[in-house]
């Protein structure tokens, strides 16, 4: 078990997201970026002004990357963007797409910049994109992460491109670089110092019996921090999560040998059990033991866990 939990500290956290951001729904590239330089900008196209300069402690660091022989207004935040808004002109345009990358704790935030300008000028404005990369930190400083801007369409001449590159929107890219990504953390980990690794495969690839834990999304944590809801339902969705991975071990031992399986100098598996139950993280404790607790009191010869109790779909 002790071996197992320092390995678990050993890795860092990976995380590579890349979505979409469109027009339909409100969504504008100008806000998008606002929101993530932590700057003030006007929507040129819509006429409005999107404020967020009040987020500058959060944003540490944006710079714009280009290819070569780019055109002056696409060093700016403000003309990037609102020459993306005023070149798409459909209802539901695609306006640009966003990378979210988890950048070690490990690294200071120097390291931490440098580690993704230098992924996104080799995978991103490499291959022709212009992107925008801003690191942010939360307060408590245990959240830093990158978001990457990037345009949906190339530099042609002084302007964008007529048509998109299709090529950007295949999913054997995107695994590629979440790897690419990989591997430029391991080594900037290595560089550093640091024996934390992390790995982009996911739990069934890398034969780990875990569920993936969803996210609790920006919505619920609003609703969270305003008091709104006190405790949202994704955020006990993350903490069920939690406690059937804490649970699941016991339950795969007790299957397999009729007992937890753990070292120690505990006589009894139940004590070896307290044992286990003291390692479990203090906010998923009692999710875990209600969770165990039930285990414990199904049909004997059961191997399911009861309807009412199993965990919801969950988002990969």
């Amino acid at each position: 078990m002790g071996g197992g939990l320092r390995l678990l500290r050993d890795m860092a956290i990976f995380r590579l997201e890349a979505k979409i951001i469109t027009r339909g729904g409100g969504h504008s590239a100008v806000a998008a970026a606002a929101y993530r330089t932590g700057t003030k900008l006007r929507d040129e196209r819509a006429d409005k002004i999107h404020d967020y300069s009040n987020r500058t402690k959060g944003v540490l660091e944006s710079v714009i990357l280009r290819p070569d022989n780019s055109p002056e207004w696409t060093a700016k935040t403000s003309s990037l963007w609102n020459t993306v808004e005023l070149t798409e002109k459909r209802k539901d345009a695609q306006l640009c797409r966003e990378f979210i990358l988890a950048v070690p704790k490990e690294l200071n935030a120097k390291q931490q910049f440098e580690l993704a300008v230098g992924w996104a000028q080799k995978e991103l404005v490499g291959k022709g994109m212009v992107a925008e990369v801003s690191l942010h930190n939360s307060k408590n400083g245990k959240n830093p992460h990158v978001h990457i801007l990037t345009t949906m369409r190339t530099i042609d001449g002084e302007h964008f491109s007529a048509k998109k590159p299709r090529e950007w929107n295949d999913k054997a890219l995107l695994v590629y670089q979440r790897e690419s990504w990989a591997k430029a953390v391991n080594a900037a980990l290595n560089e550093a110092g640091s024996s934390a690794r992390v790995d982009h495969r996911s739990l069934k690839d890398r034969n780990i019996d875990r569920i993936p834990e969803p996210k609790i999304g920006k919505e619920a944590m609003g609703l969270k921090k305003r008091g709104v809801v006190p405790d949202p339902e994704r955020c006990k969705l993350v903490r069920w999560v939690k406690s059937l991975n804490a649970v699941m071990p016991w339950a795969r031992s007790i299957e397999k040998h009729g007992e937890v399986e753990q070292h120690g100098a505990c006589k009894t598996w139940w004590e070896r059990s307290l044992v286990l139950a003291g390692e479990v993280g203090k906010t998923a404790r009692d999710a875990v033991m209600d969770t165990w607790a039930k285990f414990l009191n199904r049909q004997p010869g059961g191997n399911e866990i009861p309807p009412q109790n199993r965990e919801p779909d969950l988002e990969r």
